[in-house]
């Protein structure tokens, strides 16, 4: 049973040194984005084998190499997406708004080279992530302990999604959730696996996914005002009374997509969520 952990350690592993190696040798936005995923379902993993070694692994030791190329990976990937929504809705209002996209095409080139003065030095970059640490760790972990841990893994998933349903709505809890939901949609194959519990949350991994990118896209409304109102207090805003009208209609389809999350998701997966013993 270790193996298939040890396998989804080394596959994405591999996946994060050869976009990092792409990323010191001929510099690619899109490949931030690889290390980045990588990166994150390199932490939910991490993070199963510390619930399994009853935090004798630390998962953020393992990633604090990483910690300040992820935030700027993560900033880069924020603006790329705001920039994405603005041309979308340029088309729903039929107006342009050139000025807030250059403005985040000059934020997005100053996270770049933030992002690349953060990366480790090259003659680190094969100690990023101690294989012999984790290897070892993994190697450990017995049959038993393995479906006994990742049954209660999910459990403790499950139930903290539940607890936030069930608490007062907030931003910052529906934020939370979907990090819970992306962890087990990041080791759906491992969980379902090895905890001998094949329907998680009574669902498959594609509805898993499909929630968690609706809450994505949610938060991603979620996030827009903080770049938009940077940019309102810089001079070469244009035409203010067309931004006035961006930004209501980012606000009233960010209150519809909320809407959709407490009346409809969140009472599927309650629903979902009541088979789990």
């Amino acid at each position: 049973m270790a193996e298939i952990i040890k396998a989804y350690y080394l596959e994405h592993k591999i996946i994060f040194e050869e976009n990092f190696k792409i990323v010191l040798d001929n510099f690619d936005v899109e490949a931030i984005h690889k290390m980045r995923t990588s990166t994150k379902r390199l932490r939910a993993l991490f993070l199963l084998i510390e619930f399994l070694t009853e935090n004798h692994f630390k998962a953020k030791r393992q990633l604090r190499k990483l910690r300040q190329v992820f935030k700027h990976a993560g900033q880069i990937r924020e603006i790329q997406i705001e920039a994405l929504l603005i041309k979308a809705y340029e088309l729903k209002l039929n107006l342009t708004f050139p000025e807030y996209l250059e403005y985040l095409k000059r934020r997005e080139y100053k996270e770049i080279a933030a992002f690349l003065k953060s990366i480790p030095p090259i003659r680190e970059r094969d100690r990023i992530l101690k294989d012999d640490k984790i290897i070892a760790t993994i190697d450990q972990l017995t049959n038993k302990d393995l479906q006994k841990g990742t049954a209660d893994f999910l459990l403790s998933k499950v139930f903290a999604i539940r607890d936030h349903i069930n608490a007062a709505p907030s931003n910052h809890r529906i934020h939370e959730n979907r990090t819970y939901l992306k962890q087990i949609y990041y080791l759906f194959g491992i969980l379902s696996v090895l905890s001998n519990m094949p329907e998680i949350l009574k669902t498959d991994v594609i509805r898993i996914r499909d929630m968690e990118q609706f809450l994505g896209t949610w938060h991603d409304l979620v996030n827009s005002p903080v770049y938009m109102n940077a940019f309102l207090q810089t001079k070469n805003t244009g035409k203010i009374e067309k931004y006035k009208k961006l930004r209501n209609a980012i606000k009233a389809e960010r209150k519809e997509m909320r809407q959709v999350i407490l009346n409809e998701f969140y009472p599927e997966l309650l629903a979902d969520i009541q088979t789990a013993k």
